[in-house]
């Protein structure tokens, strides 16, 4: 799967340096920050870095970060977002993180909707936490993504989990497709319930819907939140 995001890394940073990703900018940058200072950790897991544009931030406000981003196209982006930073960047998946290695907050970016083991893959970072310690992650939002972006037609059925490889484009830049990415539609349940089988307890759950200055900017307003943010506590 990592490769699948090569071809699109240099996309995916223009499009957020341009400012063109609203969505990333405007309404997850500045939620998944707020939800890390709030905790005050000592040190910052990211997995799945993406462009890297979020370690930055927090390694601005003073953070002990360490980003790991398995794709090779876009650890290429990051290792060039982060050259002024003193973020450790690591070019692995969790599964392939040193077991010695632990922090007290980690949080992954529109990760765990496409990881085909979702145990597996909470499993693989709480093994990186300390007890108490925290994970916060975000996701298209089960209940109302498929409406907003029609990925699944009438085989869609929100209680049954399905996977598609599927092409997206951003609001503000209809010219520039990402495809072939692969998109598991699991219901909410299946979320809590594995995160509780992994060891974790439920500490806040954030559905994103943005003021309306924010919303103006798409040019048409949010009819239900898209995305989700889960804040989970190690046990």
């Amino acid at each position: 799967m990592p490769h699948r995001w090569c071809n699109s890394a240099q996309i995916r940073r223009e499009q957020i340096e341009s400012g063109a990703d609203l969505t990333f900018n405007e309404v997850f940058k500045p939620l998944l920050v707020s939800r890390v200072k709030s905790l005050s950790p000592g040190n910052v897991l990211e997995v799945g870095a993406g462009t890297g544009h979020i370690s930055k931030e927090l390694f601005e406000l003073g953070f002990s970060v360490t980003a790991i981003e398995p794709s090779a196209g876009m650890y290429g982006v990051a290792k060039d977002v982060l050259s002024l930073t003193d973020v450790r960047l690591l070019n692995c998946t969790s599964f392939e993180l040193e077991k010695s290695e632990f922090y007290e907050v980690a949080f992954s970016h529109l990760v765990a909707h496409v990881v085909d083991d979702l145990n597996a893959f909470f499993e693989s970072v709480g093994q990186h936490l300390e007890a108490s310690s925290h994970f916060i992650f975000s996701i298209p939002h089960p209940c109302f993504y498929n409406e907003y972006k029609g990925f699944f037609g009438d085989e869609y059925n929100y209680m049954t989990p399905m996977t598609k490889n599927v092409s997206f484009t951003i609001t503000k830049d209809s010219q520039n497709t990402i495809s072939g990415v692969p998109y598991h539609h699991r219901p909410l349940s299946e979320y809590f319930n594995r995160l509780v089988e992994s060891g974790f307890a439920i500490d806040g759950f954030d559905e994103t819907y943005p003021e309306d200055d924010i919303q103006l900017k798409y040019g048409t307003k949010w009819e239900y939140p898209r995305y989700c943010v889960f804040t989970c506590r190690k046990l």
